[in-house]
């Protein structure tokens, strides 16, 4: 039931461990494999019910019952629309600072094939594309943290039999029956839809199928991007004519990849406003960046008005820096004050509002990219490289 080949070679281990059977058929079975002293379980406490509380303590008992080292995260997401999205970027925020914290090689998380049949009859129904329907990843990589999910051959039912076999209870949380979630709806559809023939065993062979497109599909991006686009001072630069001539599964593909890397964003952007965007590809704001023209190119870089404070991260300056120096975007006040820019700047005017400089109050101090002068530099990752 459980990959463990996926996980020898990550020790010490993290479990994510929610109390569910999933998770802790998932923390029960890798200390059969690893070894409970090769092991670190951590469970998130959103506060959203009653019980919750009371779901972290059992969880902990379980990994004291196991010999595991446990520890449990106590968040606040507060009331509001997109809860069940908002608590779940919490809770991989939390996750990931764990990690880092707690010297964890990668975490495991108790995702099954129950999960992969119910996503890709969701993402079915809202018309997904490939990388919408293809199974999810068995690893991936979230603000530097590998996340590893071993039990996606695994069904619930058989990791519930396995549970009940040991005497290992687990908590159950009502809102996996409240019929205003898409996944309970999915869920509760799978009797008729197997008597169609669409099993779960079939619909995660489909979504296995679909990975494997996936992994095709990036080849060939991988490909375009060698031959008709790179990487410039932090912007992703494309030959358009290239880039109109190509299939539109590419462009989009390469636009995205692109767009998710320079916003920070780990979600796609929307279908519908990439497409019209690719239309005619003018200039406009787009996930948080700013796609123009430049000659014979297509660039995109940050949107100077979405930015955040934690932009700067994606960014290594070099320096003579002190704690009275700030960086923030060099925005319109700066290049007023950097004097013939144009002769010496690394990127457009567009691009050059949104790259970093460094402050001193309101005074600039330097702009590496519109004057570079060797005492500061500004470098960023290939974003073609990034959001894979």
């Amino acid at each position: 039931m459980l990959n463990t080949a996926l996980l020898c070679q990550h020790i010490p281990l993290g479990i994510a461990l929610s109390g569910g059977s999933d998770s802790s058929a998932l923390l029960t079975l890798a200390v059969d494999a690893l070894g409970a002293e090769n092991l670190r379980a951590v469970t998130v406490n959103h506060g959203l019910r009653d019980e919750a509380a009371l779901e972290a303590l059992a969880a902990k008992q379980l990994c004291a019952q196991l010999g595991v080292a446990h520890d449990t995260l106590d968040l606040h997401v507060a009331a509001g629309s997109g809860l069940q999205a908002r608590a779940r970027g919490a809770r991989y925020d939390a996750l990931c600072a764990w990690a880092r914290e707690s010297g964890v090689s990668a975490l495991a998380l108790g995702h099954t094939q129950n999960d992969v049949a119910e996503t890709f009859m969701m993402r079915l129904a809202r018309g997904s594309g490939v990388d919408g329907l293809a199974q999810m990843p068995a690893r991936f990589e979230r603000e530097g943290t590998l996340f590893l999910r071993p039990l996606l051959d695994a069904t619930r039912s058989d990791l519930q039999s396995m549970l009940r076999g040991r005497g290992i209870l687990w908590s159950t949380d009502p809102s996996n029956a409240d019929p205003r979630f898409a996944r309970v709806l999915a869920r509760n559809a799978g009797p008729e839809l197997a008597a169609l023939g669409l099993t779960q065993e079939r619909l995660s062979q489909s979504a296995k199928w679909m990975r494997a497109a996936c992994e095709v599909l990036e080849h060939a991006a991988d490909a375009w991007i060698a031959r008709h686009a790179q990487g410039a001072h932090g912007d992703a630069v494309f030959d358009l004519a290239e880039l109109r001539r190509c299939p539109e599964e590419t462009a989009g593909r390469v636009l995205t990849r692109a767009l998710c890397a320079i916003s920070g964003k780990p979600y796609r952007p929307r279908y519908n406003a990439l497409a019209e965007m690719m239309e005619t590809y003018a200039g406009r704001t787009l996930h948080g960046c700013l796609i123009y023209r430049h000659k014979a190119t297509l660039r995109i870089t940050r949107e100077l008005n979405a930015m955040t404070p934690g932009d700067t991260k994606r960014w290594v300056i070099s320096g003579p820096l002190t704690a009275n120096h700030t960086i923030a975007p060099l925005t319109e006040a700066g290049l007023s004050q950097v004097t013939d820019w144009r002769a010496t700047a690394l990127l457009p005017r567009r691009s050059l509002l949104a790259s970093p400089a460094i402050w001193q109050g309101r005074s600039l101090v330097a702009a590496p990219l519109a004057a570079p002068d060797g005492t500061w530099s500004a470098a960023a990752p290939n974003p073609l490289h990034l959001a894979k």
